[in-house]
Parts: C-alpha cells; sequence; structure tokens
C-alpha cells in the first residue's frame, strides 16, 4: 500500500511540468499590489521547476467556501489550463483542504497553493539535517489535514456482512495515525538538534568576537555579499531560497580584529507560519546577534515593500530593536540608473544612513566592513577596569575575552582598558573604574 507521501495527489504534483497561475485581487487593494504578488508567484513557481503557460489575476469581491472563488470562474480557469496544455493550477493563497479536493475533483487537474509551493522549495534546498528535519516537520503537518484528499483514488463504500470500511477509509485511519507518529518523531529530532544549535551559540556568545546576522528579502544578495566580505563559497543562485541553512564566516575589521557574520533564511511576503516555527531555531540567529546587516535589492521595483517585510518578521521573532547597518546591494556600475528607479528613491531618501554595494564588483564594501567596525565600537565600548593586585584570574579573564589597548600596574592595582562581552563586562562591574 502506498505510504501518505506517495498517494496519487503527490504523484501529479511530481509529473507535473507546467502551470497556470492564479492571483486574487482583494476588494480594497491597489490594483498593483496584486500584480506585485502575481510577479513573486512567478519566481517561486519558477524556482520549483514548473514552467508558466499563463496567469490571470482575479477579481474577488467575497470568498467562495466551495472553491475560494465563484463556479463559473472556477469553471473559468479550468478551461484556461486546460487549454494551454498545464498540468497545475497555482493559487497565490491558502486554500483548505476542502477546496483542493473539489478544485482536483473538478479540473481533474494538480492544484496547489502558495503555501505548498513554497514547501516544495524548501524541501528541495534543505541541505543540512536541520533544515530537512524543519521542512519534514512543516511538511507532515500540511498533509495531515489533507490526507482525504491523498486518497481519494480509493474506495470508501461500506460492504462485508457487519458494514466493515472500505479500503479508503481503511487506509486513511492507518495513514493518519502514521503522519502523527512522525510528526512526533520529526520533533523530538529537532529538539535535539536546536540544543545543539543553543550549545554552539553560548559557546560564540561567551567568546570576544562580536557577532553579527545578515538579513533580509529572499534573492537580495546576502549569501553573495558574505561570500565578497570574506571570500568564502556560499552557494549563490539567482533563485528564490536559494540558501536555508544559516552559515557563519569571520569578517576582519579595520582596527585588526574579526566579527562573526551569520547568513541566515531569506524573508517573504505571508511565509507560512509552519515554517516560520520550524525555522525558529535557525532564524532566531538574528535574536542572539549583537547587530543585523539588513541587504536590500536596490534593483527591485518593490524593495520598499521588501524592507517593510523584513522588519515585520524581525519584529515577531524579537529582533526588531537590534543595531542595525542598512545596505543597498546590486549597485552595479553598469546599472548607475537604479538609485534614481521609482522604487529606490523613496526608500534612500528614508535611510539616509544607508550604504550602497555591489557584491559583484566590490563597490561599497570596505566602507561597510568600516561602518561594521564602528558600530562594534559603539555597542562595546572601552572599559576600565581597576583589579586588585592579587586577582592574576580577572586579568587574565580580560586578556582571554577582550581587546587590551592599555595596561598599567599601580601599587596594589592592575589597571586595563579593553573591548569585552558584555558577559566579562557584567562578571567584572564591581571594577570598573569610573
Amino acid at each position: 500500500m502506498s505510504s501518505p507521501l506517495r498517494s496519487s495527489s503527490k504523484s501529479a504534483l511530481e509529473a507535473a511540468a507546467s502551470a497556470v497561475l492564479v492571483t486574487l485581487a482583494r476588494p480594497g487593494s491597489a490594483p498593483s499590489s496584486a500584480e506585485r504578488s502575481l510577479e513573486e508567484l512567478k519566481g517561486l513557481v519558477r524556482t520549483m521547476g514548473l514552467e508558466i503557460r499563463d496567469s490571470l489575476v482575479v477579481r474577488l469581491p467575497d470568498a467562495h467556501p466551495r472553491f475560494l472563488v465563484g463556479v463559473g470562474k472556477a469553471e473559468e480557469i479550468t478551461a484556461l489550463a486546460k487549454e494551454a496544455g498545464a498540468d497545475c493550477v497555482v493559487f497565490d493563497e491558502d486554500l483548505s483542504p476542502s477546496q483542493q479536493r473539489n478544485w482536483e475533483r473538478m479540473s481533474g487537474l494538480c492544484v496547489i497553493d502558495r503555501h505548498e509551493v513554497i514547501l516544495e522549495i524548501f524541501a528541495a534546498r534543505a541541505a543540512t539535517r536541520e533544515a530537512a528535519l524543519q521542512v519534514g516537520l512543516a511538511r507532515m503537518e500540511y498533509s495531515l489535514p489533507r490526507l482525504t484528499r491523498a486518497w481519494t483514488h480509493l474506495s470508501r463504500q461500506r460492504g462485508g456482512a457487519r458494514g466493515t470500511r472500505g479500503e479508503g477509509e481503511t487506509q486513511l485511519e492507518v495513514d493518519r495515525r502514521l503522519v502523527v507518529k512522525r510528526i512526533a518523531r520529526l520533533k523530538r529530532e529537532l529538539e535535539l538538534v536546536r540544543s545543539q544549535r543553543e550549545t554552539r551559540r553560548k559557546k560564540r556568545a561567551e567568546g570576544l568576537l562580536p557577532t553579527g546576522s545578515v538579513v533580509g528579502y529572499t534573492n537580495a544578495g546576502k549569501s553573495s555579499l558574505l561570500n565578497a566580505l570574506c571570500g568564502s563559497s556560499l552557494l549563490v543562485e539567482d533563485k528564490l531560497f536559494a540558501t536555508l541553512d544559516p552559515t557563519t564566516r569571520r569578517v576582519k575589521i579595520p582596527d585588526g580584529r574579526e566579527v562573526l557574520l551569520t547568513d541566515t533564511v531569506g524573508f517573504i511576503r505571508r511565509l507560512p507560519h509552519d515554517l516560520v516555527v520550524a525555522f525558529k531555531s535557525t532564524l532566531e540567529e538574528t535574536v542572539f546577534s549583537d547587530f543585523l546587516v539588513h541587504v536590500l535589492d536596490v534593483s527591485s521595483p518593490e524593495v520598499g515593500e521588501h524592507y517593510a517585510t523584513t522588519l515585520r518578521v524581525l519584529e515577531e521573532l524579537g529582533a526588531g530593536g537590534k543595531p542595525t547597518i542598512t545596505v543597498f546591494n546590486k549597485v552595479d556600475a553598469r546599472r548607475p540608473d537604479l538609485l534614481e528607479a521609482d522604487g529606490a528613491s523613496a526608500l534612500v531618501s528614508r535611510l539616509p544612513g544607508a550604504m550602497f554595494v555591489s557584491a559583484l564588483t566590490g563597490r561599497g564594501l570596505d566602507d561597510l566592513v568600516a561602518g561594521i567596525g564602528r558600530l562594534v565600537a559603539e555597542e562595546r565600548p572601552v572599559a576600565r577596569f581597576a583589579l586588585p593586585g592579587n586577582r592574576h584570574d580577572l586579568v587574565a579573564l580580560v586578556h582571554r575575552t577582550g581587546r587590551i589597548f592599555a595596561e598599567r600596574y599601580e601599587d596594589d592595582v592592575i589597571r586595563i582598558d579593553a573591548q569585552v562581552p558584555e558577559r566579562t563586562r557584567n562578571l567584572l562591574a564591581e571594577f570598573i573604574a569610573l
């Protein structure tokens, strides 16, 4: 018997090669909003690997319980998809399990929603055990209420002397138990991985090096920027969610010290809640960082909306108040017109302290590194310690965790000027000289 993950519906999605895209325009929304949402859906679907045969924006005064859109519009979309030779219809909305079943029964096509598109992309991009576990959990939780849809090809008629249930209904119960058990197992494994991540994070926090997170909308060029700053070789592709796993690298700042920069998963409008929860430990890197580097794609006409989306996600994570350097990326010499584009000019005027760089050509990278150095100096000011002359253990602690600027021995007091992490500063608070 097939597993719940190898159902006929799942096979239809795996076999699909082309799609028709549907975006809904809600009452009161600007006409351009639906068009922008459709363009983003096109990027997601291309990243998923489907050919786009056609697309349309549907005006929706009221949501309909059966198909989300009205019956007449549903029939029109089905006819369009079949005429275009598409295997799949993709909605830029979340469909309920019953709506998905209704669509597939009526159209005979594979019908998926934005949520499932993003899940498929994340599943294809998961490269480490942690990412695979996170995506696996999100997919299982998404599939659980849709198991009925998965077994519509089997009989559910009652039969036999005692009215026993049909093959489909029996298999549905078996699959539901299997999925529930697998969800529990994935949660246990993820908890173990998260505890290991927390241990590594605490070790970094106890060390000397300041930590920063590179955040921003998906495909803004975060990985490219980190590669350019530290000469690493993170995966870089012109696709949404090219990297899911956080990668930490050392970057040397002008005073000779180093900082740790972590590349994080990109944000996107309406990122499914279960993925936010599943990737919580990964996204929490931003919460525990000393500062953030917020990367924006200056070439995108929606850069202002991308900026606002990232700020909203950071607020939800509890990292909204972090010291932040805003960086406009992709300011390439071959595109001098980008800063004058309508999408960027208004935002640039609101962020006078922002920096302009090109990870491709190296433009502005030295200024960015210098800016990181200034921010670190502000966040970790030089402290003056007056330590007892017989407490060489405290002197060793300052040397081990801090950067020494001056050290003087005066009678029974050892005076040290140093930059130290917050943990060391708190431990030696009584010895800080005013």
